[in-house]
């Protein structure tokens, strides 16, 4: 009896070891930061180097920079020709902002922070909104995985990539955690900026009346009730079916979102629950957009995480919203960000540097080439008051186009 019941144990062992499956791969590993920790650290700090490229934005004769994960560079550009680096906003996870009147929203990974900014050399947190960006993650490494992230052990705050020794189910896929918001990026048609800001065309958070939004994992937009702008109110998600959200514009009371595959518009009628009023599709590619009076313009760029193969700017009649048409499209060589300004018409194009167009006429713009700057890699620009400010590989440039028929350099920030 003794020797049957020892075979029996052996056979089920050695079953139990046959389904015990392992697979070793190179991933994404998660570094966590204490709940306590990450939420206590921050501050506004003497200033610093840029280190890094990130959003832009303009208010009240700042010029505020996004340092992706790191915070805000607060600079003074009272004077375009000698801007001063005032400080730097200390935002743990920082990838987006917005202001309206004295108050500044930030993303700091997982949470929403408000901060006053009624004085620009002190600025106060007053407001820490906890767990509303829960999927929110570092930016990481393209080429790899993510590892199964386990939130009870705090923050996810930065990556490491090594190998993964996991168990596996036989005929089940590993659980890797889906990647959420990397780093969350107003009209330049000239908004009031006395109420809010403006920001460049390559950002994930704007402000349209007394709401913010913010595009979350792509396709989720989160309504924030700003009737209060110093404390916030969260509204249910709205869901952008069917594509990833790449970039948010605002112009009148409608949200134009660009998409790897074309642009979406929205109404916002019912501010809390904006609603879809049409979409408008092209080939495969990254596509920022403006807008101004009846046109949308829109640069359609290659490679990168939205693949495709075409660079062009597309002008599309917006004037019925429900019904957006193309009416013009012109070659560029590998356009990211754009602005408008009265008739300027400006496009950061890749490697060709900055452009600036005559769009007097839209469906003519893209023939009326007026200045060409092919020397600077620029990103995304913000054209306001006759300077604009545009931000590159390697610097903040700023240019005076307030004399007709020129076009000149005021200062550089380098990196």
């Amino acid at each position: 009896m003794r020797n049957t019941t020892l075979f029996l144990a052996i056979v089920l062992l050695l079953g139990a070891c046959k389904d015990k499956m392992y697979q070793k791969y190179l991933a994404n590993v998660p570094v966590y930061t204490s709940y306590e920790t990450f939420r206590s650290s921050g501050g506004f700090e003497s200033p610093r180097a840029i280190d890094k490229m990130g959003n832009i934005y303009f208010k009240d004769n700042y010029l505020f920079v996004v340092e992706p994960d790191n915070g805000i560079h607060f600079i003074d550009n009272a004077n375009p020709s000698a801007p001063i680096q005032k400080g730097f906003l200390n935002v743990w996870g920082a990838g987006n902002m917005a202001i309206k009147g004295n108050y500044l929203y930030v993303n700091s990974y997982i949470d929403l922070l408000v901060y006053d900014i009624a004085s620009m050399e002190n600025p106060t947190l007053t407001r820490r909104m906890e767990d509303v960006f829960p999927t929110a993650l570092p930016t990481s490494n393209s080429d790899y995985p993510y590892a199964a992230i386990d939130k009870s052990k705090g923050v996810v705050t930065s990556w490491i990539v090594e190998e993964v020794n996991e168990e596996v189910t036989p005929y089940s896929p590993s659980y890797f955690e889906d990647g959420g918001i990397v780093a969350f990026n107003e009209t330049s048609g000239a908004p009031s900026i006395s109420a809010t800001g403006i920001a460049g065309s390559i950002s994930l958070f704007t402000i349209v009346g007394d709401y913010l939004y913010v595009m979350e994992e792509g396709n989720l937009l989160h309504p924030f009730d700003l009737t209060n702008p110093a404390s916030p109110v969260t509204h249910e998600r709205v869901n952008v079916w069917g594509t990833e959200v790449e970039t948010l514009f605002p112009y009148q009371d409608y949200l134009f979102m660009g998409t790897p595959s074309g642009i979406q518009i929205f109404g916002t009628t019912n501010p809390k629950s904006p609603n879809h009023l049409s979409t408008f599709d092209h080939g495969r590619g990254c596509d920022p957009v403006v807008v101004k009076d009846d046109y949308a313009y829109v640069t359609v760029r290659s490679g990168g995480a939205c693949g495709g193969v075409i660079n062009q700017l597309d002008v599309i009649n917006v004037s019925n919203k429900s019904n957006p048409t193309l009416i013009s499209s012109f070659e560029m060589t590998n356009p990211h960000g754009l602005g408008i300004d009265d008739n300027l018409l400006f496009i950061c194009d890749g490697a060709a540097g900055l452009k600036v167009f005559d769009a007097t006429n839209p469906s003519e713009s893209g023939n009326h080439l007026l200045y060409s700057f092919p020397s600077v890699q620029v990103t995304d620009i913000i054209p306001f008051n006759n300077v604009a400010m545009v931000i590159g590989t390697d610097g903040i440039y700023q240019y005076d186009y307030s004399v007709p028929g020129e076009f000149n350099l005021l200062s550089v920030i380098s990196f």
